[in-house]
């Protein structure tokens, strides 16, 4: 792993990295692959820190750890300051849309609140910051018919949890372009990979039940499309992006990554059951969900022109990985 930071992520050796949202699925992800990077990683914790990526792999006793919430700027300030922190990846937020809906107020505090909390102390630093890397999403982008998303495509979230993500977006621009501060936004689409505990979701959820002998749970019509890209694909973007910022980028960019393969959620939990030999156990539609995006999806063009990144994974490999982790971790 060594080789990767004296070569593809070779300007990253040597600063000193802040992680938020380091213990959720994708933030653990990133900070394994920092301490693989042998890379000086501090991170912010707030609420459960139970992560089975993080606990698999002791990933805490590698890293520095504060204790402490988005909401709070004097701490961001001193965790900045104190720590001489040189690049921050910002993927602290309430990441679930049904918890949005039903509480906005927390979703709004920690992902807007939280988010420019972040940028401010950071502006207040920036003599030692060298890039800012902000999480964003596809679900930033709102509902449009005209498919698939680019990176000109507005901002238009309406739903609690899109509002929360067209407002991260949105500040990251602002304080990249008003201050000069070199922030890149990463717009990704639906995540997915080991260490996701959330069963709501419909890749570890459908997985679950079938490792349980249960028929899976459609919660909408099962004709939405949605892109899946693999965690560790989406990794690979937040550090390709991390260091070409460090390197010089045009301030308040931003990257959409996907796997440029929509697919419908019936057409996947069906893929799940042939990559699992399982026939017997048809999806039960229930047609429940509210507040959900029919239909959205990414162009990645951008992402591979400017920063040379392209998924490695295609979704039948990225299932049969999280398949195989899902089969370990529940047995």
């Amino acid at each position: 792993m060594e080789n990767l930071v004296t070569d593809k992520y070779k300007n990253l050796s040597g600063l000193n990295i802040l992680v938020t949202g380091g213990t959720g699925v994708i933030g653990s992800w990133l900070v394994k692959t920092l301490i693989d990077l042998k890379l000086n990683t501090v991170l912010l914790l707030w609420g459960n820190n139970e992560n089975p990526i993080l606990k698999k792999h002791d990933i805490l006793s590698n890293t520095t750890n504060i204790q402490g919430s988005l909401t709070n700027i004097e701490l961001l300030k001193s965790i900045i300051k104190d720590n001489n922190i040189n690049l921050v990846f910002h993927l602290g937020a309430q990441a679930i849309v049904e918890t949005a809906a039903q509480d906005p107020l927390t979703t709004f505090e920690h992902n807007i609140r939280g988010t420019y909390n972040l940028l401010e102390a950071c502006r207040l630093h920036m003599d030692s910051i060298n890039a800012i890397v902000v999480a964003s999403s596809d679900k930033a982008y709102g509902t449009h018919q005209i498919l698939p998303y680019t990176e000109t495509t507005n901002l238009d979230g309406i739903y609690p949890y899109e509002v929360s993500k067209t407002c991260t977006d949105l500040l990251a621009r602002s304080y990249a372009i008003t201050y000069k501060m070199p922030i890149s936004i990463a717009r990704c689409g639906n995540v997915y990979g080991g260490g996701d505990l959330n069963w709501n979701r419909i890749i570890p959820g459908t997985i679950k039940d079938l490792i349980h002998n249960q028929a899976p749970i459609i919660r909408s019509d099962g004709t939405h499309l949605r892109d899946y890209i693999y965690v560790k694909d989406i990794i690979a973007g937040y550090l390709t992006l991390g260091s070409v910022t460090v390197s010089g980028l045009e301030y308040g960019q931003a990257f959409n990554f996907g796997n440029n393969s929509p697919i419908s959620v019936l057409d996947l939990v069906n893929m799940i059951t042939t990559a699992m030999n399982i026939s017997h156990l048809e999806p039960i539609i229930t047609n429940t969900a509210k507040g959900e995006i029919h239909s959205q999806y990414l162009d990645s063009t951008k992402a591979k022109h400017d920063l040379n990144w392209e998924p490695s994974y295609s979704l039948e490999q990225g299932l049969k990985s999280t398949i195989e982790w899902y089969t370990e971790f529940l047995s």
